[in-house]
């Protein structure tokens, strides 16, 4: 949980916090997200941490949005490509999201921010165990080496590819309509077409029907021998 605190802590010109800051903030954040019944002060929660292994990103990544209601891109680092790349996105669901959907006008200020953290994986073996240690991430794109979109935050571009600019500038003015919002669309054909696979997918039948002539298409025949021995 110091990842997630740091995280959703960072360092800034006006406010800089120390580490036993951020560990005060993530005994808060672990009480939240395992809804323990004592408080973060508490003697209960010194002997818990005791024994406490930390939380399995698998299993609680999910939790730990719908808790904390936060987004989360969780980074890993490719040993065989030599590369960090993004292996898990996790956002938060609103349970209310369909009941606003109802309503027919509600003014911006009424949607809450949901804020974007992200955290780095970094898988070690120690005395046969594997261990995963998270560490938040200050700068994705100094760590990826990838230009990320300022309003979805998830599609990213390689600024080495010859067409990056051309690409960038084209999804951002299209996601900044869409307030960063995956808007998907499905282009019909101009002239509809039936669905017949076994006409549109054979190139004799077609130009044989196209023609007027499929009473002349003759399918190829096939045979199963079996041989059997009794």
């Amino acid at each position: 949980m110091e990842a997630v605190a740091k995280a959703l802590h960072p360092d800034s010109k006006e406010k800089r916090y120390h580490q036993d800051e951020i560990i005060k903030i993530s005994k808060q954040l672990l009480v939240q997200v395992l809804e323990l019944p004592f408080d973060s002060k508490s003697r209960k929660m010194t002997e818990l941490l005791k024994t406490f292994d930390g939380l399995d990103i698998t299993k609680y990544a999910n939790i730990v949005s719908q808790k904390l209601k936060i987004n989360q891109d969780i980074y890993y680092y490719d040993n065989e490509h030599k590369n960090y790349y993004r292996g898990l996105q996790v956002r938060y669901q609103d349970e209310s999201e369909n009941d606003k959907q109802e309503i027919k006008t509600i003014r911006d200020a009424d949607f809450e921010v949901i804020p974007q953290i992200d955290i780095l994986v970094v898988e070690s073996i120690y005395e046969g165990n594997k261990i995963s240690h998270a560490f938040a991430i200050a700068n994705k794109q100094a760590l990826t080496g990838l230009k990320f979109c300022p309003h979805c935050n998830s599609k990213a571009f390689d600024p080495k590819d010859k067409n990056y600019s051309r690409d960038y500038e084209k999804h951002i003015i299209k996601c900044e309509n869409n307030e960063g919002k995956i808007v998907k669309q499905v282009k019909l054909d101009y002239i509809q077409k039936p669905f017949v696979p076994h006409i549109m997918q054979n190139k004799t039948y077609q130009y044989l029907l196209a023609n007027g002539r499929q009473h002349e298409f003759k399918p190829t025949q096939y045979f199963i021998t079996y041989d059997l021995e009794t």
